[in-house]
């Protein structure tokens, strides 16, 4: 089946009203979120009632909605957790709350992020900021946009900076970055901060592809991410004008687990700085 065959638009404006939805449940949460607070592994990632409430919204009604399609979400609410329910040539990929430990310490920089997968290709992308007032919307061939709470909405474009040392950055760093043999991500943070304008690190990946599709960043890279970490707003970037690799300029961006996105201009000058995937 090809990427025709669905309405891409459509799916988009279903995925913004779940995300709609499973914001208005997070910002319900917010005042009592330390209250159900739980690890996934270690100290460090950490998971919350609200993950799993969202969750519950936006994966239920994906699968009302389109039946046929399979669902890949985080918390493994309604289906299994990182596996996609079904075999189909159509996956949405799903994490309700991107941002989590800032969603826990009370910074708004946190998002509800959906995206429509056919083959290994994200189609559409939708990341929901509930208390930032934004939506990013986007699908194959159709552009990107930010649409606020109070009706505007803006065509997104990447970017025209040309040169490293005009450059703001965004970057993050994994849960694991203790473990023997990981790349903590600090010597690619050394090399590259003395050559850009600046560098931020605010805690969602798929928040930071957005602003790079916006034009606020002019790049990002981050390490160890899994797909519902960046195929939404991958889409956004791509569809803004910009590239999207894995660290080694290829396309094992979205189950590889490494991603570097810019405004294109400078993709290959901060590819060369950043550097090649961490060790296997």
């Amino acid at each position: 089946m090809s990427a025709a065959a669905v309405d891409l638009r459509a799916g988009a404006e279903a995925a913004v009203r779940l995300a709609h939805a499973a914001g208005g449940e997070l910002l319900r949460r917010r005042s009592a979120v330390r209250t159900g607070v739980a690890t996934k592994g270690q100290r460090r990632e950490l998971v919350t009632a609200a993950d799993r409430a969202a969750e519950e919204i936006v994966v239920g009604g994906l699968l009302q909605a389109f039946p046929e399609h399979a669902v890949l979400a985080e918390e493994g609410v309604l289906t299994a957790a990182g596996l996609a329910s079904k075999s189909s040539d159509w996956t949405w990929v799903v994490d309700p709350l991107d941002g989590t430990t800032n969603f826990v310490h009370g910074l708004p920089f946190f998002a509800v992020a959906i995206a429509l997968v056919h083959g290994r290709t994200p189609v559409v992308g939708v990341v929901h900021a509930p208390v930032l007032g934004e939506t990013f919307v986007a699908w194959r061939g159709g552009g990107a946009q930010r649409r606020f709470a109070d009706g505007r909405a803006e065509v997104l474009r990447v970017s025209a900076t040309a040169e490293l040392a005009d450059a703001l950055l965004a970057t993050g760093f994994s849960y694991n970055r203790n473990e023997p043999g990981r790349d903590d991500n600090a010597g690619r943070l050394a090399r590259v901060l003395p050559l850009c304008r600046d560098l931020r690190r605010l805690g969602s990946a798929e928040l930071d592809l957005c602003y790079t599709a916006a034009g606020i960043y002019d790049g990002y890279w981050e390490l160890y991410l899994a797909p519902y970490d960046v195929a939404a707003g991958a889409v956004l970037v791509q569809e803004a004008g910009g590239r999207v690799t894995d660290l080694a300029g290829g396309d094992d961006w979205l189950f590889g687990g490494q991603v570097l996105a810019t405004n294109a201009r400078l993709h290959g000058a901060l590819q060369a700085v950043v550097g090649g995937p961490p060790p296997a």
